[in-house]
């Protein structure tokens, strides 16, 4: 015989795992979001400028 995973519709397993207290923290946390966003757009500067020469 074959061993088979059984999983249930809408169990537990079919649901992302809620964030830790930790995580929470640095997606509110304002200054380490705007830092993150300068870095996200240096690079995509950087991109486009590599597709423009």
């Amino acid at each position: 015989m074959e061993n088979r995973l059984v999983i249930d519709k809408y169990s537990e397993q079919y649901y992302p795992p809620t964030p830790t207290n930790f995580t929470l923290f640095w997606r509110k946390f304002i200054p380490f979001q705007i830092l993150r966003f300068i870095i996200l757009t240096l690079k995509i500067i950087k991109i486009v400028v590599k597709g423009h020469s």
